[in-house]
C-alpha cells in the first residue's frame, strides 16, 4: 500500500485503527505473550567437614584370652599314716616350706633314736678296727665288715630322717591351697593325693593367635591386659611362650604371657583383653560412618578438595572400639563427616567445619 492511500485509509478509518491498536496492547500483556521466568538455581547441599592430619599411630592385635595359674601343683603322701592335722584352711596364702598337712609320726621318733644309737656304735667299732688293724692286730676284712656296718647305720638313719620330713607334707613354692582331698583323722598310703597349690605370681595369661598374625609377635613382646570383670583392670604382661604347632580344628596358635600378681588377688579364669602394640605408621582414626563404598566395592573416603567432593579408597589398617584406624589418604584431608552419602563426586557442596568453627563457605 502506498504512503498516501495509508493516510488515506487513517482518514477514513480512525475507529478501526485505534479499536486494533488497543486490542493489539492489550494481546500483548495477556498470558497469551508472556513467557515464564528461568527456575531460580538448585540449592547446593550442606555437609559437615573435619580439616584432619595425619598422625603416627601403633597399630595393634586386640584378642581376647583368659587369666590363668602359672603352676598348679597335686600334692601326694611319701610315707603312709593317719592325718594328725591341717593347719592350712582352703584359699589360704602359704610360703614356701609352710606345713599344709601333717601325718602322725606315730612309732618314727623312738626308731630315729635307735637308728642313731646304732650309728654311733658302729663308728666306735670302725673306729676301734682301724687302729687294731694298723696294729696288725685285725684282719683287713674283719675291719671291711665294720665299715660295711657303718655304712648301713648311716643308710637306716637317713630313710627315718626323711620319713619323718615326710609326715609333714609342705608348699613347694609361695601359693595358694586350692584344694584338699583328706581330713583329720583319715588313713593315706604311700601315693594318695592330699592337696592342690596354685601359683598365682606370676600370674599366666593366655590367648590364641591366628596365622597371620603370628608373625606380628615373638616372644618378650610386650602386652597390655584389660580385665573386666574387675573394673577394666590393667596389666603389664610379656610373652613368654608361643606353640609351634596351631590348633587343628581352629588353625590359631596358642601364646602364653606373664605378668605381676604380687598380693596374687587376681584369679585364675578371668576373661582378658589383650593388646599387642605392633608396628608404627601414618593414618588417620575415623568414625566408621565415615567410610563410603562404591559399586564396584570399593571402599573409601569423601573428601572435599579444590572446591569439590571427591572420593579416596583407603586401607582399614585395624579396627578398635574408638573407631577405625585407616591409611592411604594425604598428610592434611577435609574429611565429610556428616552428609557424605547425600552428594557425588564432583559435585559443589556448602560446608561447615566440626567441631567448634561454625564459618560456612560455598566451594
Amino acid at each position: 500500500m502506498k504512503m498516501a492511500q495509508l493516510r488515506q485509509y487513517i482518514k477514513r478509518n480512525p475507529i478501526t485503527i485505534v479499536m486494533g491498536l488497543g486490542i493489539f496492547l492489550f494481546l500483548l500483556r495477556s498470558n497469551i505473550f508472556h513467557t515464564d521466568p528461568k527456575p531460580p538455581p538448585a540449592a547446593l547441599p550442606k555437609v559437615t567437614i573435619k580439616e584432619m592430619t595425619a598422625e603416627t599411630i601403633t597399630t595393634s592385635i586386640q584378642l581376647n584370652g583368659h587369666t590363668a595359674e602359672a603352676r598348679r601343683v597335686t600334692l601326694k603322701v611319701k610315707t603312709p599314716g593317719r592325718i594328725l592335722s591341717v593347719p592350712i584352711t582352703k584359699g589360704q596364702k602359704v610360703e614356701p616350706g609352710q606345713d599344709l598337712i601333717i601325718i602322725d609320726a606315730e612309732d618314727r621318733p623312738a626308731r630315729l633314736e635307735e637308728a642313731r644309737s646304732r650309728l654311733n656304735q658302729r663308728a666306735l667299732e670302725f673306729q676301734a678296727g682301724t687302729k687294731l688293724e694298723a696294729k696288725a692286730f685285725k684282719a683287713q676284712n674283719a675291719l671291711a665288715a665294720n665299715k660295711a656296718e657303718l655304712d648301713s647305720a648311716k643308710s637306716s638313719l637317713a630313710v627315718i630322717e626323711q620319713e619323718i620330713a615326710d609326715t609333714h607334707i609342705k608348699a613347694p613354692f609361695k601359693s595358694i591351697l586350692e584344694e584338699t582331698f583328706i581330713e583329720v583323722g583319715d588313713v593315706v598310703n604311700v601315693g594318695d593325693k592330699v592337696a592342690t597349690v596354685i601359683e598365682l605370681d606370676p600370674l599366666k595369661i593366655i590367648c590364641d593367635i591366628s596365622e597371620k598374625d603370628i608373625s606380628r609377635i615373638n616372644q618378650s613382646t610386650k602386652a597390655q591386659v584389660t580385665l573386666s570383670s574387675l573394673d577394666d583392670k590393667k596389666l603389664d604382661a610379656e610373652v613368654i611362650y608361643i606353640s609351634k604347632s596351631a590348633d587343628p580344628k581352629t588353625r590359631t596358635y596358642r601364646v602364653e604371657m606373664k605378668a605381676r600378681n604380687p598380693d596374687m588377688t587376681i584369679p585364675a579364669g578371668l576373661t582378658a583383653r589383650i593388646t599387642f602394640p605392633t608396628e608404627k605408621t601414618n593414618g588417620y582414626m575415623i568414625s566408621p560412618a565415615t567410610i563410603s563404598l562404591k559399586d564396584d566395592g570399593t571402599i573409601g573416603v569423601k573428601l572435599i578438595e579444590e572446591e569439590k567432593v571427591t572420593f579416596h579408597p583407603v586401607q582399614v589398617v585395624e579396627a578398635r572400639p574408638d573407631g577405625l584406624l585407616i591409611s592411604g589418604l594425604p598428610e592434611k584431608i577435609s574429611l565429610i563427616v556428616i552428609g557424605g552419602d547425600f552428594v557425588i563426586e564432583g559435585q559443589k557442596v556448602i560446608t561447615t567445619l566440626q567441631p567448634s568453627t561454625i564459618s560456612e563457605k560455598t566451594t
